[in-house]
């Protein structure tokens, strides 16, 4: 009897290390793509260096971010669907956008797609325009 007493105590403590063991290893996986994924929102990057291949996309009208996400990812304009979707959520971008057809490419973050697909010029376009209308205006 006092055997068996034994035998199940430490059976008891066995258990409850393994669960421990196995909820510190998912604790740790799941912090560690948390991170990830909190690094890629405000830290994006394009898909390729360079000049990238550019790609028509049609945004239809009645498209939400999880059907643009699932073409984007299609077409190889992003990496990751859910990623993008997130990037959606926290960009000045959500729900603004617009249907329409748009030439993206692989060189773009996420965040420069969106911008274009509210409806915004392009990135270097913009900033193009308002330093030549600036220094025109304080010049003269």
């Amino acid at each position: 009897m006092n055997a068996r007493k034994f035998f199940l105590g430490l059976l008891d403590i066995a258990v409850k290390v393994v669960f421990v063991i196995i909820v510190a290893m998912l604790i740790s996986k799941y912090a560690k793509l948390a991170y990830s994924y909190g690094y890629q929102i405000f830290s994006q990057s394009a898909v390729s260096s360079g000049t990238g291949r550019t790609v028509s996309f049609t945004v239809k009208s009645g498209d939400d971010v999880d059907t643009i996400a699932d073409n984007l990812a299609g077409l190889g304009l992003i990496t990751d669907k859910r990623l993008f979707k997130l990037q959606e959520r926290f960009s000045e971008y959500h729900e603004k956008e617009k249907p329409g057809t748009y030439e993206l490419s692989t060189a773009m973050k996420p965040e420069e797609m969106l911008m274009i697909m509210s409806g915004g010029q392009d990135a270097s376009e913009e900033e193009a325009g308002e330093q030549d209308t600036g220094d025109e205006s304080d010049g003269g």
